[in-house]
């Protein structure tokens, strides 16, 4: 398989043409500016190999904690983590799961230990989501979500596809 550094080049690489087809698909700089954002994240911090002790899992630094049950969950270039289609998509789901659950958490402890009050509602919380809602679209547009679903794809995707064009290049050159 091809080493951190070259997908780590890959990704770079890919950037400026990124930019350019979100600006010239969506019409809108910050759009174009998201995805190409979100490629980047994807390629180089939420890739396929966050269920190994890779450059993407020491990258997490203090916060690597979060991809621990992952290593656990997810065999190495199973479907699941290496998947084109379902590999995103899980960690996605995944890290949105274990990024509420910490916001919980730490809304909960501020209350109870520093403020020494009750926590907020459930509703209260969700009020707030709808806010920070409200504020990207109104300041990024209506499909930011979508944008940067598309660009952590596009960055994990970009490895997944190296891993695969490098073995086929080796089982190839095997042949001759």
């Amino acid at each position: 398989m091809p080493s951190g550094k070259t997908h780590d080049a890959i990704t770079i690489i890919l950037a400026a043409p990124t930019f350019a087809a979100a600006w010239g698909l969506t019409g809108k700089l910050a759009l174009a500016f998201l995805a190409t954002g979100a490629m980047l994240f994807g390629g180089l911090m939420f890739g396929p190999d966050l269920d190994i002790q890779s450059r993407q899992y020491t990258r997490w630094g203090i916060f690597r904690f979060i991809w621990f049950p992952y290593k656990i969950i997810f065999r190495h270039r199973s479907r699941w983590s290496h998947g084109i289609i379902f590999g995103t998509l899980i960690r996605v789901l995944y890290f949105t799961g274990m990024l509420a659950l910490i916001i919980l958490a730490g809304i909960y402890l501020r209350a109870v230990v520093l403020v020494n009050g009750p926590a907020p509602s459930l509703n209260e919380i969700a009020q707030s989501w709808r806010t920070i809602e409200m504020s990207i679209r109104q300041n990024v547009g209506d499909h930011a979500v979508w944008v940067a679903l598309a660009g952590l794809w596009w960055g994990a995707a970009s490895h997944t596809l190296t891993d695969v064009s490098w073995s086929v290049l080796r089982k190839g050159s095997e042949i001759f």
